[in-house]
Protein backbone atom coordinates (compact mmCIF):
# COMPACT_ATOMS: atom_id res chain seq x y z
CA UNK A 1 0.00 0.00 0.00
CA UNK A 2 1.55 2.91 -1.03
CA UNK A 3 1.45 6.38 0.86
CA UNK A 4 2.91 9.52 0.61
CA UNK A 5 3.81 12.62 3.02
CA UNK A 6 4.13 16.37 2.01
CA UNK A 7 3.77 19.84 3.95
CA UNK A 8 1.29 20.81 1.25
CA UNK A 9 -1.18 19.64 -0.95
CA UNK A 10 -2.75 21.56 -3.50
CA UNK A 11 -5.86 19.82 -5.00
CA UNK A 12 -6.54 21.80 -8.88
CA UNK A 13 -3.63 23.01 -11.20
CA UNK A 14 -5.55 25.80 -12.28
CA UNK A 15 -4.95 29.38 -11.49
CA UNK A 16 -5.49 29.49 -7.90
CA UNK A 17 -3.60 25.83 -7.80
CA UNK A 18 -0.55 26.87 -9.67
CA UNK A 19 0.04 30.28 -7.88
CA UNK A 20 -0.13 29.18 -4.58
CA UNK A 21 2.19 26.17 -5.27
CA UNK A 22 4.81 28.87 -7.07
CA UNK A 23 4.86 30.90 -4.03
CA UNK A 24 5.04 27.96 -1.43
CA UNK A 25 7.68 26.47 -3.36
CA UNK A 26 9.56 29.29 -3.87
CA UNK A 27 9.85 29.82 0.07
CA UNK A 28 11.24 26.03 0.19
CA UNK A 29 8.14 24.06 1.15
CA UNK A 30 7.64 20.84 -0.24
CA UNK A 31 4.52 21.06 -2.31
CA UNK A 32 2.46 18.20 -4.24
CA UNK A 33 -0.07 19.96 -7.13
CA UNK A 34 -2.66 17.43 -8.18
CA UNK A 35 -5.33 17.48 -10.96
CA UNK A 36 -7.38 14.89 -13.03
CA UNK A 37 -6.42 16.51 -16.01
CA UNK A 38 -3.65 15.70 -18.50
CA UNK A 39 -2.41 19.61 -19.04
CA UNK A 40 -1.62 22.34 -16.18
CA UNK A 41 -3.66 25.48 -16.26
CA UNK A 42 -7.42 24.42 -15.56
CA UNK A 43 -9.99 25.57 -18.46
CA UNK A 44 -9.12 28.75 -19.49
CA UNK A 45 -5.29 27.88 -20.10
CA UNK A 46 -6.09 25.43 -22.35
CA UNK A 47 -4.36 25.44 -25.53
CA UNK A 48 -3.56 23.11 -28.52
CA UNK A 49 -0.50 20.74 -28.12
CA UNK A 50 2.43 21.55 -29.80
CA UNK A 51 2.52 18.11 -31.56
CA UNK A 52 -0.63 18.53 -33.40
CA UNK A 53 0.73 21.48 -35.26
CA UNK A 54 -0.93 24.20 -34.28
CA UNK A 55 0.20 25.49 -31.70
CA UNK A 56 1.73 28.50 -33.86
CA UNK A 57 -1.91 30.02 -34.01
CA UNK A 58 -2.46 30.40 -30.10
CA UNK A 59 -1.96 34.11 -29.12
CA UNK A 60 -2.71 34.21 -25.36
CA UNK A 61 -4.05 37.69 -23.76
CA UNK A 62 -3.25 39.55 -21.13
CA UNK A 63 -4.45 36.80 -18.14
CA UNK A 64 -3.56 33.99 -20.09
CA UNK A 65 0.15 35.62 -20.67
CA UNK A 66 0.27 35.45 -16.76
CA UNK A 67 -0.78 31.96 -16.07
CA UNK A 68 1.86 30.76 -19.16
CA UNK A 69 4.15 32.64 -16.88
CA UNK A 70 3.19 30.82 -13.74
CA UNK A 71 3.09 27.41 -15.68
CA UNK A 72 6.74 28.30 -16.32
CA UNK A 73 7.77 29.02 -13.10
CA UNK A 74 6.45 25.49 -11.85
CA UNK A 75 9.51 23.65 -14.10
CA UNK A 76 12.35 25.60 -12.25
CA UNK A 77 10.63 24.35 -8.97
CA UNK A 78 11.20 21.84 -6.93
CA UNK A 79 7.00 21.03 -6.91
CA UNK A 80 5.56 17.17 -7.49
CA UNK A 81 3.11 17.48 -10.01
CA UNK A 82 0.55 14.52 -10.23
CA UNK A 83 -1.49 14.93 -13.49
CA UNK A 84 -4.32 12.62 -14.57
CA UNK A 85 -4.48 12.24 -10.61
CA UNK A 86 -8.05 12.07 -9.53
CA UNK A 87 -8.81 12.32 -5.83
CA UNK A 88 -11.41 9.58 -4.38
CA UNK A 89 -12.04 10.41 -0.91
CA UNK A 90 -10.40 12.75 1.53
CA UNK A 91 -10.51 11.59 6.03
CA UNK A 92 -9.11 12.81 8.76
CA UNK A 93 -5.67 13.53 9.46
CA UNK A 94 -5.63 15.34 6.01
CA UNK A 95 -5.56 11.31 4.71
CA UNK A 96 -6.37 12.16 1.00
CA UNK A 97 -7.32 8.71 -1.28
CA UNK A 98 -6.28 9.07 -4.64
CA UNK A 99 -6.12 7.14 -8.19
CA UNK A 100 -3.87 7.92 -10.52
CA UNK A 101 -3.88 7.48 -14.22
CA UNK A 102 -6.80 5.03 -13.77
CA UNK A 103 -4.44 2.57 -12.64
CA UNK A 104 -3.17 2.82 -8.89
CA UNK A 105 -4.89 4.01 -5.62
CA UNK A 106 -2.85 4.99 -3.00
CA UNK A 107 -3.25 7.55 -0.42
CA UNK A 108 -1.31 11.05 0.11
CA UNK A 109 -0.95 12.75 3.44
CA UNK A 110 -0.37 16.42 3.81
CA UNK A 111 0.36 18.70 6.62
CA UNK A 112 -1.70 21.53 5.22
CA UNK A 113 -4.34 21.35 2.22
CA UNK A 114 -5.69 23.89 -0.47
CA UNK A 115 -8.56 23.04 -2.10
CA UNK A 116 -8.16 24.75 -5.66
CA UNK A 117 -11.28 22.96 -7.46
CA UNK A 118 -12.50 25.14 -9.89
CA UNK A 119 -15.93 25.02 -11.03
CA UNK A 120 -18.14 23.44 -13.67
CA UNK A 121 -21.01 24.40 -15.58
CA UNK A 122 -24.58 25.16 -14.64
CA UNK A 123 -27.60 24.34 -17.18
CA UNK A 124 -31.30 24.41 -17.46
CA UNK A 125 -33.13 21.63 -18.85
CA UNK A 126 -35.38 21.84 -21.54
CA UNK A 127 -36.82 19.25 -24.00
CA UNK A 128 -34.32 17.46 -26.07
CA UNK A 129 -31.22 18.92 -24.07
CA UNK A 130 -30.09 15.22 -23.75
CA UNK A 131 -29.92 14.96 -27.78
CA UNK A 132 -26.42 14.30 -29.66
CA UNK A 133 -25.62 17.39 -30.94
CA UNK A 134 -26.49 19.32 -27.89
CA UNK A 135 -23.24 20.32 -26.20
CA UNK A 136 -22.04 22.41 -23.33
CA UNK A 137 -20.14 25.27 -24.12
CA UNK A 138 -17.40 24.28 -22.23
CA UNK A 139 -16.88 21.00 -23.52
CA UNK A 140 -17.30 22.53 -27.12
CA UNK A 141 -14.02 25.28 -25.95
CA UNK A 142 -12.49 21.96 -24.67
CA UNK A 143 -12.33 20.45 -28.13
CA UNK A 144 -11.56 23.82 -29.77
CA UNK A 145 -8.42 24.13 -27.53
CA UNK A 146 -7.20 21.46 -26.29
CA UNK A 147 -7.42 19.07 -29.83
CA UNK A 148 -7.87 22.01 -32.30
CA UNK A 149 -11.46 20.13 -33.36
CA UNK A 150 -14.69 21.98 -33.95
CA UNK A 151 -17.71 20.11 -33.44
CA UNK A 152 -19.17 21.45 -36.60
CA UNK A 153 -19.24 23.89 -39.01
CA UNK A 154 -22.82 26.06 -38.01
CA UNK A 155 -24.02 26.29 -34.42
CA UNK A 156 -26.07 28.12 -32.41
CA UNK A 157 -24.56 29.46 -28.89
CA UNK A 158 -27.26 29.84 -26.07
CA UNK A 159 -28.15 30.46 -22.26
CA UNK A 160 -26.27 33.12 -19.93
CA UNK A 161 -23.31 34.61 -19.05
CA UNK A 162 -20.13 36.32 -21.06
CA UNK A 163 -18.39 32.69 -21.33
CA UNK A 164 -21.02 32.38 -24.00
CA UNK A 165 -19.16 34.91 -26.11
CA UNK A 166 -15.66 33.47 -25.21
CA UNK A 167 -17.34 30.56 -26.69
CA UNK A 168 -18.61 32.25 -29.85
CA UNK A 169 -15.16 33.72 -30.35
CA UNK A 170 -13.06 30.52 -30.10
CA UNK A 171 -15.73 29.34 -32.66
CA UNK A 172 -14.96 31.86 -35.24
CA UNK A 173 -12.04 32.13 -35.05
CA UNK A 174 -11.80 28.12 -35.54
CA UNK A 175 -14.09 28.91 -39.23
CA UNK A 176 -17.36 27.98 -37.47
CA UNK A 177 -20.67 30.02 -38.70
CA UNK A 178 -22.17 30.84 -35.78
CA UNK A 179 -26.32 31.56 -36.13
CA UNK A 180 -26.89 33.49 -33.39
CA UNK A 181 -26.11 33.97 -29.99
CA UNK A 182 -29.03 33.91 -27.32
CA UNK A 183 -28.70 35.92 -24.34
CA UNK A 184 -31.68 35.41 -21.34
CA UNK A 185 -30.58 38.75 -19.92
CA UNK A 186 -30.87 42.23 -20.94
CA UNK A 187 -28.91 44.09 -22.86
CA UNK A 188 -29.42 46.95 -20.68
CA UNK A 189 -28.71 45.31 -17.56
CA UNK A 190 -25.25 44.91 -18.83
CA UNK A 191 -24.75 48.97 -18.36
CA UNK A 192 -24.44 49.36 -14.81
CA UNK A 193 -20.86 47.30 -14.90
CA UNK A 194 -18.74 50.63 -16.06
CA UNK A 195 -17.82 51.42 -12.62
CA UNK A 196 -16.87 47.89 -11.99
CA UNK A 197 -14.23 47.59 -14.85
CA UNK A 198 -12.38 50.44 -13.65
CA UNK A 199 -10.61 47.63 -11.22
CA UNK A 200 -11.03 44.99 -14.19
CA UNK A 201 -9.18 46.21 -17.48
CA UNK A 202 -8.76 43.08 -18.42
CA UNK A 203 -11.71 42.08 -18.31
CA UNK A 204 -12.99 45.02 -20.58
CA UNK A 205 -10.26 44.60 -23.04
CA UNK A 206 -11.58 40.80 -23.26
CA UNK A 207 -14.59 41.83 -23.71
CA UNK A 208 -14.18 44.66 -26.16
CA UNK A 209 -12.75 41.55 -28.24
CA UNK A 210 -15.08 39.19 -28.45
CA UNK A 211 -17.88 41.50 -28.90
CA UNK A 212 -16.01 42.95 -31.76
CA UNK A 213 -15.57 39.58 -33.55
CA UNK A 214 -19.02 38.97 -33.22
CA UNK A 215 -19.98 41.67 -34.71
CA UNK A 216 -17.66 42.19 -37.65
CA UNK A 217 -18.70 38.57 -37.90
CA UNK A 218 -22.07 39.72 -38.51
CA UNK A 219 -23.11 37.29 -35.34
CA UNK A 220 -26.69 38.10 -34.21
CA UNK A 221 -26.85 38.89 -30.58
CA UNK A 222 -30.43 38.28 -29.17
CA UNK A 223 -31.36 38.78 -25.37
CA UNK A 224 -33.89 38.19 -23.05
CA UNK A 225 -34.16 34.96 -25.12
CA UNK A 226 -34.00 31.24 -24.64
CA UNK A 227 -33.79 27.55 -25.95
CA UNK A 228 -36.83 25.89 -25.21
CA UNK A 229 -36.64 22.88 -27.26
CA UNK A 230 -33.76 20.86 -29.24
CA UNK A 231 -35.44 18.36 -32.64
CA UNK A 232 -34.32 15.93 -34.01
CA UNK A 233 -34.54 12.87 -35.76
CA UNK A 234 -31.91 10.89 -33.34
CA UNK A 235 -29.42 13.86 -33.75
CA UNK A 236 -30.11 17.07 -33.42
CA UNK A 237 -31.59 19.12 -36.12
CA UNK A 238 -33.47 22.08 -35.02
CA UNK A 239 -33.55 24.47 -31.64
CA UNK A 240 -36.14 26.11 -31.21
CA UNK A 241 -35.95 29.67 -29.15
CA UNK A 242 -38.33 31.96 -27.80
CA UNK A 243 -37.63 35.71 -25.76
CA UNK A 244 -38.67 35.82 -21.97
CA UNK A 245 -40.49 38.71 -20.09
CA UNK A 246 -39.00 40.70 -17.06
CA UNK A 247 -39.45 37.60 -14.75
CA UNK A 248 -38.41 35.35 -16.94
CA UNK A 249 -41.08 33.20 -18.36
CA UNK A 250 -41.50 32.15 -21.65
CA UNK A 251 -43.57 34.50 -24.16
CA UNK A 252 -45.48 31.96 -26.53
CA UNK A 253 -46.81 32.88 -29.85
CA UNK A 254 -43.27 34.43 -30.47
CA UNK A 255 -40.69 31.02 -31.21
CA UNK A 256 -37.98 30.95 -33.64
CA UNK A 257 -36.55 28.24 -35.27
CA UNK A 258 -33.34 27.15 -36.27
CA UNK A 259 -31.51 24.46 -38.53
CA UNK A 260 -28.66 23.52 -36.84
CA UNK A 261 -26.63 20.12 -36.22
CA UNK A 262 -24.69 21.58 -32.94
CA UNK A 263 -25.85 23.83 -29.98
CA UNK A 264 -23.94 25.07 -27.42
CA UNK A 265 -25.37 25.80 -24.09
CA UNK A 266 -24.55 26.80 -20.72
CA UNK A 267 -25.52 28.91 -17.67
CA UNK A 268 -22.41 29.85 -15.76
CA UNK A 269 -20.82 28.27 -13.05
CA UNK A 270 -21.27 26.13 -9.69
CA UNK A 271 -18.25 25.55 -7.88
CA UNK A 272 -16.66 22.12 -6.77
CA UNK A 273 -17.64 21.82 -3.69
CA UNK A 274 -18.04 18.16 -2.98
CA UNK A 275 -14.39 17.13 -1.87
CA UNK A 276 -14.63 20.21 0.78
CA UNK A 277 -17.80 19.10 1.86
CA UNK A 278 -16.57 15.52 2.10
CA UNK A 279 -13.56 16.58 4.39
CA UNK A 280 -16.07 18.49 6.68
CA UNK A 281 -15.57 21.76 5.73
CA UNK A 282 -18.78 24.28 6.07
CA UNK A 283 -20.14 25.37 2.85
CA UNK A 284 -22.65 28.35 2.49
CA UNK A 285 -25.22 29.35 0.12
CA UNK A 286 -24.42 33.02 -1.47
CA UNK A 287 -26.57 33.63 -4.53
CA UNK A 288 -24.32 36.50 -5.34
CA UNK A 289 -21.23 34.25 -5.54
CA UNK A 290 -22.78 31.77 -8.04
CA UNK A 291 -24.60 29.42 -5.39
CA UNK A 292 -22.92 26.80 -2.94
CA UNK A 293 -19.54 27.99 -1.91
CA UNK A 294 -16.79 26.72 0.60
CA UNK A 295 -16.81 29.38 4.05
CA UNK A 296 -13.71 30.50 4.98
CA UNK A 297 -12.23 33.49 7.06
CA UNK A 298 -10.78 36.51 5.50
CA UNK A 299 -7.01 34.17 4.90
CA UNK A 300 -9.57 31.43 3.32
CA UNK A 301 -8.73 28.95 5.49
CA UNK A 302 -12.22 26.62 6.02
CA UNK A 303 -13.83 25.24 9.05
CA UNK A 304 -11.42 22.66 9.44
CA UNK A 305 -7.60 24.00 10.68
CA UNK A 306 -4.88 23.92 8.03
CA UNK A 307 -7.33 23.59 5.18
CA UNK A 308 -7.81 26.69 2.72
CA UNK A 309 -10.40 26.93 0.10
CA UNK A 310 -9.08 28.93 -3.25
CA UNK A 311 -10.32 30.40 -6.65
CA UNK A 312 -13.70 29.66 -7.67
CA UNK A 313 -14.96 27.78 -5.08
CA UNK A 314 -15.15 30.31 -2.44
CA UNK A 315 -17.09 32.24 -5.18
CA UNK A 316 -17.57 32.55 -9.05
CA UNK A 317 -15.61 36.04 -10.17
CA UNK A 318 -13.03 34.83 -12.93
CA UNK A 319 -9.14 34.04 -12.88
CA UNK A 320 -8.09 37.21 -11.13
CA UNK A 321 -9.75 36.67 -8.31
CA UNK A 322 -8.20 33.16 -8.73
CA UNK A 323 -4.79 34.79 -8.83
CA UNK A 324 -5.30 36.66 -6.13
CA UNK A 325 -7.11 33.64 -3.76
CA UNK A 326 -3.96 31.45 -4.47
CA UNK A 327 -1.24 34.10 -3.32
CA UNK A 328 -3.74 34.98 -0.16
CA UNK A 329 -4.14 30.88 0.54
CA UNK A 330 -0.11 30.57 0.05
CA UNK A 331 0.68 33.93 2.35
CA UNK A 332 -1.77 32.60 4.76
CA UNK A 333 0.41 29.42 5.36
CA UNK A 334 3.72 30.90 5.21
CA UNK A 335 2.78 33.86 7.47
CA UNK A 336 1.75 31.11 10.35
CA UNK A 337 5.05 28.92 9.54
CA UNK A 338 6.73 32.47 10.23
CA UNK A 339 8.56 32.38 6.79
CA UNK A 340 7.99 35.75 6.08
CA UNK A 341 8.94 38.97 8.38
CA UNK A 342 5.76 40.32 10.32
CA UNK A 343 6.01 43.69 8.86
CA UNK A 344 6.23 42.07 4.95
CA UNK A 345 3.27 39.42 5.84
CA UNK A 346 0.59 42.28 7.24
CA UNK A 347 1.66 44.61 4.23
CA UNK A 348 1.31 42.45 1.45
CA UNK A 349 -1.66 40.20 2.85
CA UNK A 350 -4.00 43.97 3.35
CA UNK A 351 -2.79 44.89 -0.08
CA UNK A 352 -4.10 41.48 -1.28
CA UNK A 353 -7.39 41.47 0.33
CA UNK A 354 -8.02 45.03 -1.26
CA UNK A 355 -7.63 43.47 -4.50
CA UNK A 356 -9.74 40.41 -3.45
CA UNK A 357 -12.78 42.77 -2.21
CA UNK A 358 -12.65 44.33 -5.59
CA UNK A 359 -12.76 41.14 -7.47
CA UNK A 360 -15.55 39.61 -4.98
CA UNK A 361 -17.17 42.91 -6.16
CA UNK A 362 -17.25 42.03 -10.12
CA UNK A 363 -18.08 38.35 -9.13
CA UNK A 364 -21.24 39.57 -7.26
CA UNK A 365 -22.34 41.54 -10.23
CA UNK A 366 -22.01 39.06 -12.95
CA UNK A 367 -23.81 36.02 -10.90
CA UNK A 368 -26.51 37.92 -9.79
CA UNK A 369 -27.21 39.51 -13.53
CA UNK A 370 -26.45 36.23 -14.60
CA UNK A 371 -28.81 34.15 -12.29
CA UNK A 372 -31.63 31.45 -13.56
CA UNK A 373 -34.42 33.92 -12.67
CA UNK A 374 -37.49 31.20 -10.25
CA UNK A 375 -39.84 31.14 -13.72
CA UNK A 376 -37.48 29.44 -16.07
CA UNK A 377 -37.25 26.38 -14.01
CA UNK A 378 -41.34 26.74 -13.54
CA UNK A 379 -41.67 26.54 -17.40
CA UNK A 380 -39.69 23.25 -17.45
CA UNK A 381 -42.07 20.91 -19.33
CA UNK A 382 -43.12 18.05 -17.28
CA UNK A 383 -41.48 15.10 -19.57
CA UNK A 384 -38.14 16.88 -19.38
CA UNK A 385 -35.41 15.16 -17.92
CA UNK A 386 -33.76 16.85 -15.37
CA UNK A 387 -31.50 14.34 -14.41
CA UNK A 388 -30.19 12.14 -17.27
CA UNK A 389 -28.20 9.20 -15.16
CA UNK A 390 -31.09 8.01 -13.54
CA UNK A 391 -34.03 9.44 -16.17
CA UNK A 392 -35.77 11.76 -13.43
CA UNK A 393 -38.30 14.07 -15.17
CA UNK A 394 -39.45 17.54 -14.20
CA UNK A 395 -42.86 15.68 -13.73
CA UNK A 396 -41.15 13.37 -11.40
CA UNK A 397 -39.93 16.14 -9.26
CA UNK A 398 -43.00 17.99 -8.96
CA UNK A 399 -44.69 14.92 -7.82
CA UNK A 400 -42.38 14.11 -5.16
CA UNK A 401 -42.31 17.82 -3.67
CA UNK A 402 -46.03 17.37 -3.94
CA UNK A 403 -45.94 14.23 -1.49
CA UNK A 404 -43.34 15.66 0.95
CA UNK A 405 -40.04 15.12 -0.75
CA UNK A 406 -39.16 18.40 -0.71
CA UNK A 407 -35.56 18.65 0.28
CA UNK A 408 -32.46 17.71 -1.33
CA UNK A 409 -32.08 14.59 0.76
CA UNK A 410 -35.85 12.80 0.35
CA UNK A 411 -35.79 13.58 -3.41
CA UNK A 412 -32.67 12.02 -3.60
CA UNK A 413 -34.19 9.16 -1.85
CA UNK A 414 -37.64 8.84 -3.46
CA UNK A 415 -36.44 9.74 -6.78
CA UNK A 416 -32.44 8.31 -7.23
CA UNK A 417 -31.84 11.93 -8.71
CA UNK A 418 -27.93 13.06 -8.47
CA UNK A 419 -27.36 9.11 -7.76
CA UNK A 420 -25.81 7.96 -10.99
CA UNK A 421 -22.51 8.19 -12.64
CA UNK A 422 -21.93 12.21 -12.32
CA UNK A 423 -23.25 11.67 -8.76
CA UNK A 424 -25.23 15.43 -9.24
CA UNK A 425 -22.28 17.58 -10.96
CA UNK A 426 -24.95 18.07 -13.67
CA UNK A 427 -28.16 17.78 -11.98
CA UNK A 428 -27.42 18.69 -9.08
CA UNK A 429 -27.39 22.53 -9.45
CA UNK A 430 -30.65 22.63 -11.53
CA UNK A 431 -32.48 20.55 -9.00
CA UNK A 432 -31.59 22.75 -5.79
CA UNK A 433 -33.17 25.93 -7.97
CA UNK A 434 -36.12 23.71 -8.86
CA UNK A 435 -36.89 22.72 -5.45
CA UNK A 436 -36.55 26.57 -4.14
CA UNK A 437 -38.98 27.49 -7.37
CA UNK A 438 -41.36 24.79 -6.33
CA UNK A 439 -40.97 25.12 -2.76
CA UNK A 440 -40.42 29.26 -2.61
CA UNK A 441 -38.05 28.54 0.17
CA UNK A 442 -34.71 29.90 -0.49
CA UNK A 443 -31.42 28.04 -0.89
CA UNK A 444 -29.74 29.20 2.30
CA UNK A 445 -32.16 27.06 3.96
CA UNK A 446 -31.79 23.82 2.38
CA UNK A 447 -28.86 21.11 3.44
CA UNK A 448 -26.86 20.21 0.76
CA UNK A 449 -26.69 16.69 -0.55
CA UNK A 450 -24.38 14.28 1.47
CA UNK A 451 -21.28 13.19 -0.53
CA UNK A 452 -19.36 10.29 0.04
CA UNK A 453 -16.95 8.12 -1.63
CA UNK A 454 -15.85 7.35 -4.43
CA UNK A 455 -16.05 11.14 -4.98
CA UNK A 456 -16.05 9.94 -8.97
CA UNK A 457 -16.16 6.52 -10.20
CA UNK A 458 -13.12 4.84 -10.02
CA UNK A 459 -11.95 1.34 -12.35
CA UNK A 460 -11.86 -1.68 -9.80
CA UNK A 461 -8.43 -2.36 -11.10
CA UNK A 462 -7.44 0.91 -9.59
CA UNK A 463 -8.81 -0.76 -6.14
CA UNK A 464 -7.73 -3.90 -6.19
CA UNK A 465 -4.12 -2.44 -6.49
CA UNK A 466 -4.68 -0.37 -3.12
CA UNK A 467 -5.37 -4.15 -1.56
CA UNK A 468 -1.70 -5.53 -2.64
Amino acid sequence: MNRIQVEVLIIGNGFAGIVAANRLAAAGMDVVLLDENIHIGGQLLRRIPAQLGAAKVYHPDYVKKIGNRFIAALKEKKITILNRARVLGIYPGHEVLIEENEKKVRTLTAQRIIMATGAREKFLPFPGWTKPGVLSSGAVQVLIKSSGVLPARDLVIAGSGVFLYSVAYECLKAGAHVRAVLEQSRLVDKLPLAWQLLHQLPKLTEGTRFISKLLLSAVPLHFRTRIIEARGNGALEQVVSAPVDLSGKTINGREKTYRTPLLAVGYGFSANIELAQMAGCQSEYMAERGGWVVQTDSHLETSLPDIYAAGEITGIAGALKSICEGNIAALAILGRQGRMATADYEAEMAKLLRERHHHLQFGNYFNSLYSIPAAAYLDIPDDTLVCRCEDVSMGDIKKAVANGYDTPATLKIALRSAMGDCQGRVCGPALYDILAALTGRSQAAMTPLVVRPPIKPVRIDSLASFMD
